[in-house]
């Protein structure tokens, strides 16, 4: 567990504890963040500042919880969720009152909480409040998955470039990497839809000036922007996914045409083959072979029979690779 307290009078504090809730009624307002609560510790926040059962339930089931902004009694209760490696969801509780704020999420979410303190640290010599610290928290997560959706994108184009550039061969884990980006577009999608309803409806609860109402719509503006965004790269790597099971089915059909070719041409010659055997059963007999006996000399007339025979095998065997040669058999 590790506790952040920030007020308006003692500043930046860490603790390891909830023994600084003592004090806590010296500060004119306070921001307590906790980090990986138990249900305990969120039971015992949840007595100390007056929280609802349901609230704390809600706290502590991480799980189930969705985005939503809730007003119960006299403070109002903000799920944020956001993302941590691309793909791990983990929500952000945070509980507003008057005059303090309490904020609880995982380990994995302390960058925003990091980053919301340099932006309050660049904004200190302005009048700062429990709602600007909501909104800073809030455009923190928003620009944090705006910014994963740009690498996302970045990816995306990527992909779509190899696709159109690349031979097959060089296409390596390319469905595996489409499959991981369409699940992080996904993932990203889930996030945003609940949000822009939720900033509207912290907009009006918490948007007591024109200026923070401002901050409040430039949010939703990223919002929409992300979403227009995950569309977009929705459609880039489904074409790009088209465009590449095109390329393996063309590489398919060429290696397919290939075996073809070759089985053709090998079955043409062995289709010769068959007369060859009809040619030698039919001239199968006893006939004197050239240099059968060293010490006889060649006449003509006694090879006459072994050359007729070999002379109908070769006519053979021409006529039928040039029948094959003219119906095409040898270039299919």
């Amino acid at each position: 567990m590790r506790v952040l307290l920030l007020s308006d009078i003692n500043g930046e504090q860490w603790a390891q504890d909830l023994s600084m809730l003592d004090e806590t009624e010296k500060y004119g307002w306070l921001w307590l963040d906790v980090t990986d609560p138990t249900q305990c510790e969120v039971e015992l926040l949840g007595q100390r500042f007056g929280l609802h059962p349901l609230t704390v339930e809600d706290i502590v089931d991480d799980a189930t919880s969705q985005d939503k902004m809730e007003r119960i009694g006299g403070y109002a209760l903000v799920m944020y969720r956001t993302t941590t490696d691309m793909t791990a969801e983990t929500a952000f509780s945070i509980v507003v009152g008057s005059g303090w704020i309490l904020s609880f999420h995982t380990s994995a979410a302390q960058m925003h909480v990091d980053r919301v303190l340099d932006r309050l640290q660049e904004h200190s010599n302005e009048l700062l409040g429990s709602s600007f610290v909501v909104y800073a928290l809030i455009d923190e997560i928003t620009d944090w998955l705006t910014m994963t959706m740009t690498q996302i994108e970045h990816d995306v184009v990527q992909i779509d470039n190899a696709v159109m550039t690349q031979v097959p061969e060089e296409h390596t884990g390319m469905l595996q990497h489409m499959g991981l980006l369409r699940r992080r577009i996904v993932g990203i999608q889930r996030l945003q839809l609940g949000k822009p309803d939720v900033v509207r409806r912290v907009a009006r609860v918490l948007g007591s000036n024109d200026e923070l109402g401002h901050h409040f719509r430039d949010v939703c503006d990223h919002l929409a922007a992300l979403g227009s965004l995950c569309t977009q790269c929705e459609v880039v790597l489904s074409r790009a996914h088209s465009n590449f099971m095109a390329q393996m089915s063309l590489k398919m059909n060429q290696t397919t045409h290939g075996l073809g070719m070759f089985s053709n041409r090998w079955l043409v010659l062995l289709g010769l083959m068959l007369p060859l055997q009809l040619v030698a059963m039919a001239f199968g007999q006893n006939v004197y072979v050239p240099w059968m006996y060293s010490d006889q000399p060649l006449r003509f007339d006694t090879i006459a029979p072994w050359l007729g025979i070999m002379g109908c095998i070769l006519l053979a065997f021409a006529v039928g690779l040039g029948f094959a040669w003219y119906r095409n058999y040898l270039s299919r």
